[in-house]
């Protein structure tokens, strides 16, 4: 039967996280044909015996994808998310990585009843709970529910280009999109693709929504990908990022995302390297044009 959700799941060495995940999407009750794709980047601490055990009472459900060499490791390797993409047989495509996980059981239900009925938008979250792995507690509330929590709504509000670059109100975990306003070729054009630019061309192709219900669990901790950094690791990571982006867009948005991230590097490398420092400095002025923020970040640097 034709699925209307495929659910794709990236997974590399989430061992302690696995279970719970598949668990998640083997809870959802909906009404409609659902297909769990899982793409396991040639884990090395037994993720992948946990799908194949999974795999082997779900054969039905879940279809999982091996891969014998680390693919994220190389040079020019293809956007991973395509694995789970371009297999992918439903109208909508549900996303979460190995190491999150969904905690309400319709999730999916209320996500598709949205869209279903919503053609003009192509994308939809909701609201999720941040849990710090080492401390073994929730921490605090999260950028959609603080939003929700300032906001008189019932089912949610819409997500325009300017909330969405103002605070991480979305989220991979949470996110369900109609494959119809989604190009995957776009991640060919950039080497530092990211979720960030698939959810801005989401966007630009149609409304988002970001739902009113709390219905997943990011887990922060030392070995996810953007979890626990250290700000010189958030700059270090995030300069190349942010700068390719805004030469490729060449907007207002990208622009000053690119400018904050450039004035974040003042700060971060002034005790550990001025030079660069000082060039962020001055290329921050050259985007933005305002003289009086290169004289502050100069002095900043220079004392």
């Amino acid at each position: 039967m034709q699925p209307l959700v495929s659910i794709c799941c990236l997974t590399y060495n989430h061992a302690p996280f696995i279970r719970k995940c598949l668990e998640g999407f083997l809870m959802q009750e909906t009404s409609f044909p659902v297909e769990i794709l899982i793409h396991d980047d040639a884990s090395t601490d037994g993720t992948d015996n946990i799908i194949k055990e999974y795999t082997e009472k779900y054969p039905d459900r879940i279809f999982p994808l091996f891969e014998e060499e680390n693919q994220y490791s190389k040079p020019h390797h293809k956007h991973l998310d395509l694995y789970n993409y371009e297999r992918a047989r439903g109208k909508y495509i549900a996303y979460c990585e190995g190491d999150d996980y969904w905690t309400d059981p319709l999730k999916l239900q209320k996500q598709v009843d949205f869209m279903e009925t919503h053609p003009e938008y192509s994308v939809c979250f909701h609201g999720f709970r941040n849990y710090d792995v080492t401390a073994e507690r929730f921490m605090d509330r999260t950028p959609p529910m603080r939003l929700m929590d300032g906001m008189i709504v019932d089912d949610g509000v819409d997500i325009d280009m300017d909330r969405y670059f103002e605070d991480w109100y979305t989220q991979p975990l949470t996110m369900l999109f109609r494959v119809s306003m989604a190009d995957f070729d776009i991640c060919k054009r950039f080497q530092y693709y990211r979720d960030m630019h698939e959810i801005y061309y989401l966007l630009r192709a149609g409304k988002c929504r970001l739902m009113n219900f709390d219905g997943g669990v990011r887990n922060v901790h030392a070995n996810g990908i953007s979890s626990m950094i250290s700000r010189k690791e958030y700059c270090d990571i995030s300069l190349p990022i942010d700068g390719e982006f805004y030469k490729k867009t060449r907007n207002e948005y990208t622009k000053k995302q690119y400018i904050s991230t450039l004035d974040e590097g003042v700060r971060v490398y002034k005790d550990t390297n001025r030079f660069k420092a000082l060039r962020c400095a001055i290329h921050s002025f050259v985007l933005s044009g305002h003289p009086r923020a290169l004289v502050r970040n100069l002095l900043y640097v220079l004392n």
